[in-house]
């Protein structure tokens, strides 16, 4: 249900003037980053926090 919800998400925010998707999720919730996948997001290995920043660069 997560999985289906990020993707609803940022197939909604790819209609909107947004250009980039970014998530920040702790090294170690392997369920978030299983769903950040799903939803088209890529670790970047940059760090905020404490939590590695996943990115989705929305094209036009």
């Amino acid at each position: 249900m997560a999985t289906e919800a990020a993707r609803g998400l940022v197939t909604w925010l790819s209609r909107q003037p947004v250009h980039t998707v970014i998530a920040h999720i702790h090294p170690e919730h392997r369920a978030s980053a299983a769903v950040a996948t799903a939803a088209g997001l890529a670790a970047t290995g940059e760090r905020h926090e404490g939590e590695i920043r996943w990115h989705r660069h929305i094209s036009r």
